[in-house]
């Protein structure tokens, strides 16, 4: 520790990285606000990819024809016509995500029977002809962190 110390008094900018702790960096951009906080540290940044959407999904709910979106920070619903959002959910709102195979009738009315159910917090939809569900729910799985 006096080594780390000594290092830092030779060089007030340098920031030494300890265990677990955020590292910082001094950021001079010849900008002052009149405040002495001259430091970020990376809680304090960001996300670039707040509210990206990442990959998406052909899919039906309820009748209208669109897509499955994941997004940085959940799923939404988009219809193909007018490229409407339906509904969007966070991530933290998933309480269940289940596959579903759909009835031998919702083969003959859709290209493909293959159905993923959503359980909210606050509600459940289904949605309907996901040809590729299995990467959808994948991908929400992978994206959002949650377990399975």
């Amino acid at each position: 520790m006096e080594a780390n110390h000594s290092k830092e008094a030779q060089h007030p900018h340098l920031s030494v990285y300890v265990g677990n702790a955020v590292p910082t960096f001094t950021v001079d951009d010849g900008v002052t606000d009149g405040d002495d906080d001259d430091w970020h540290s990376a809680s304090s940044s960001t996300s670039i990819l707040e509210d990206s959407d990442i990959i998406a999904f052909r899919a039906h709910s309820k009748g209208i024809v669109g897509r499955l979106i994941v997004f940085s920070g959940g799923i939404r619903f988009v219809r193909s016509l007018g490229q409407k959002e339906m509904w969007r959910r966070s991530f933290l709102e998933l309480a269940e995500m289940r596959k579903v195979e759909g009835s031998t009738m919702a083969r003959l009315t859709m290209a493909s029977r293959q159905q993923i159910e959503f359980k909210f917090t606050n509600g459940s939809t289904l949605l309907e002809g996901m040809k590729d569900r299995d990467e959808a729910f994948n991908s929400i799985l992978g994206f959002s962190g949650l377990q399975w």
